[in-house]
């Protein structure tokens, strides 16, 4: 993603890095999102990597139970949101705004049990799953179901698709509030990486955002922990065979709790 730097206007490329586990999966998800918009219709142009994003979705909400760890982080979010009301300082309009879209998002994801549980039913996802794990997997020969539904009228994919994003709705949109607000409570600061690398240890912390001058020809690799973390700049193109930059680099970094 390419950003404008606040203080001097240049571009930057941004980077995250998840410091818990759960962040690390809502990340995945909001990323693989980007190949499942529901306003995008299914064609054969595009089919595989709509089914591939659909199918990955689901391989990472079996695999945690991203509702119930969604559904705490709004809990909590509620909790924190009703102590910054009590600051003088606060707009209380904006507060009381964000307070109910975190209310509405909590009261719409409490009743769900599984994620996609009605899914793994749908006669055409269960026959072809597996087949997209498979290289090549999707030829019409493998899985003429889904040769015979890409044939089909486009209103009968889309209501189709509207039926399978339907199941994912409401967790997607507790999802992103989630990650709007994790990424709204802290703000960029300017920072420089001593030979290029930076280490410290701090308070807990969600989510490390870091934006880069675009034109270093170097970028961070991330490590750590909720109390610890390490940025180091390697170079894309080594020098005389040494990829890590030895020299200063400046650029700016958000801490999220």
């Amino acid at each position: 993603m390419i950003e404008q730097m606040n203080n001097n206007n240049h571009a930057t490329i941004a980077y995250e890095y998840p410091l818990l586990e759960r962040v690390r999966t809502y990340l995945r998800l909001e990323h693989i999102l980007q190949a499942l918009q529901p306003d995008t219709p299914v064609t054969l142009q595009n089919y595989t990597r709509y089914f591939s994003a659909l199918f990955s979705i689901l391989d990472l909400c079996e695999r945690s139970d991203v509702r119930t760890d969604v559904q705490k982080d709004l809990e909590r979010r509620k909790a924190q949101l009703k102590v910054w009301a009590q600051h003088p300082d606060v707009n209380q309009d904006s507060l009381e705004q964000t307070l109910n879209h975190v209310d509405q998002a909590l009261q719409a994801i409490q009743p769900i049990n599984r994620v996609g549980s009605n899914l793994k039913q749908d006669r055409l996802l269960s026959a072809i799953r597996q087949r997209f794990a498979m290289p090549g997997g999707t030829c019409n020969f493998d899985v003429p179901q889904l040769h015979f539904w890409l044939h089909q009228p486009q209103q009968i994919r889309d209501a189709d698709t509207a039926r399978w994003w339907s199941e994912l709705e409401i967790l997607v949109n507790g999802l992103l509030l989630e990650l709007e607000l994790m990424r709204g409570q802290a703000r960029y600061q300017p920072v420089s990486a001593p030979n290029g690398l930076l280490q410290e240890s701090t308070e807990p912390l969600s989510l490390l955002r870091i934006r880069v001058p675009a034109d270093l020809p170097a970028y961070p690799v991330i490590s750590g922990h909720k109390q610890r973390f390490s940025i180091r700049f390697l170079r894309y193109e080594p020098i005389n065979g040494k990829a890590s930059v030895d020299e200063e680099v400046e650029f700016e970094l958000a801490l999220c709790p």
